[in-house]
Formats: structure tokens, sequence, C-alpha cells
């Protein structure tokens, strides 16, 4: 059974995160591309969100005995194997932990036209897990 605690202060995070992306979903393109501190928040904020849907379902996976994830996608290819995601939501979050990773670690190179579009199409991705969580867990 999931530790409700844990769950609920690592979801609060991940909407918090959100609301801040959600502030900048406005700008063009061009806007985003000349707003440096949009690009800052955004691209924390993406990390951060990213960190806390791996982190909820890594919790998931080891306070449920289901295994214990040896990398940040393994968390989600167990759920996978739980039945309950779909292979369409298991190869977003592999993207979303790929994503994560240029972002902590290639930052120099980061491409904001790709951050723009994350912000701009890929926000949902992140309140369906949110959905998910509280309807699976947090009953």
């Amino acid at each position: 059974m999931v530790n409700k605690r844990v769950i609920k202060e690592r979801l609060n995070q991940l909407i918090l995160s959100i609301k801040k992306i959600e502030r900048y979903k406005t700008l063009s393109l061009d806007e985003f591309l000349k707003d440096e501190i949009a690009q800052d928040v955004v691209e924390y904020n993406l990390f951060i969100a990213i960190n806390m849907i791996v982190d909820i379902a890594t919790h998931v996976v080891t306070d449920n005995n289901y295994g214990y994830p040896q990398s940040m996608a393994e968390s989600f290819e167990i759920l996978y194997k739980e039945n309950l995601i779909s292979q369409e939501e298991l190869e977003m979050y592999r993207k979303m932990v790929g994503f994560r990773n240029i972002l902590a670690h290639e930052y120099i190179k980061i491409n904001k036209k790709i951050v723009y579009n994350i912000m701009r199409n890929d926000l949902d991705t992140f309140k369906k897990f949110i959905l998910f969580i509280d309807g699976n867990f947090m009953l």
C-alpha cells in the first residue's frame, strides 16, 4: 500500500510546477525564444515535474511490492507489466525521462523549440498521470 502522505506531497509539487509552466503557455514561439526568464522557468519546472512523476511511480512500484526499479524509466516499465499503464503511456514516460536527462546534463544544448512544444502540447500528459495516481492509489 502506498504512503499517501508521500504521494500527496509529490502530487502537490507536480501541480505547482505545471501551474508555473502554464503561466507562459500564451507566449508565441518568438516571444518565448526572446524571453530567457520564461525559458528558465519552464525548463526548471519541466525538470521538477518529470522528477515528481518518476518519484511517484517509484513509490507506487516499491510500496506495492511490484519490484525495485534500477533506473528512472524502469518504474514505468513495471507499471506497464502490472497492466496499470498502456504501451503508449509507457513510451511517453520513457521520452519524458530522456528529456529530463537532457535538461539535467546537456543544458547548454537544449533546443528551446522542443521546450516550447512540450509546454504548449504535452502538459496534459502530466495531468493524466495525476488523475491516474489519484484514482488508483489515493482512494
